[in-house]
């Protein structure tokens, strides 16, 4: 049986171990992203990161790449873009931004799950359908889905994925040379 300093010594040990873990994970976090820094400056020193605003998932726009939005989405230049429907987030240095609509989800990764609790409720109903809509599986979800005995089943992906997990075909890069560099 080990003795009490024995014990304790362990204790310790593990307590610094543990410290030493939060330190080294909360010293990778990236700094926040503020408005008063340069949305591409900020990317070429973090990097790579989901949520330069901090939180779970991409960012809404920061003021200062609104005006590259609509060349970055191949739209007229001025032309009006939803409040709050842009997001962007920073990988390998470069700024990506993307614009939510009707079947676009833009504040977090795509959904590679292999199991759909919308697409099984469906095919409860629905025990042989061919495909089963968007609206039940979620709009996230890379795969097609259909139904065989009144149970879900995934197809094929049916939407690319970057190394992040983020949709390739509504995620654009950007850069200073895109549109215009005129602040509103």
């Amino acid at each position: 049986m080990p003795s009490m300093a024995t014990y304790l010594k362990r204790s310790s040990l593990a307590a610094a171990i543990i410290v030493a873990i939060i330190g080294a994970s909360a010293a990778s976090e990236p700094p926040r992203f503020t408005d008063a820094i340069d949305p591409f400056s900020y990317c070429a020193d973090i990097r790579t990161t989901d949520s330069p605003a901090g939180g779970t998932g991409p960012s809404p726009v920061p003021r200062a790449l609104e005006p590259y939005l609509p060349a970055a989405l191949g739209l007229p230049t001025g032309a009006a873009i939803a409040a709050g429907s842009a997001y962007w987030r920073c990988m390998d240095r470069m700024v990506y931004v993307c614009v939510t609509g009707a079947n676009l989800v833009c504040d977090r990764k795509a959904d590679r799950a292999t199991t759909n609790a919308g697409a099984d409720s469906f095919c409860r109903d629905n025990p042989e359908a061919a495909a089963v809509p968007a609206y039940a599986t979620g709009h996230d979800s890379v795969y097609t889905w259909h139904c065989r005995a009144g149970r879900s089943l995934h197809g094929e992906p049916s939407v690319a994925l970057d190394r992040r997990g983020f949709r390739i075909d509504i995620w654009h890069k950007i850069s200073r040379a895109q549109g215009t560099a005129e602040r509103p």
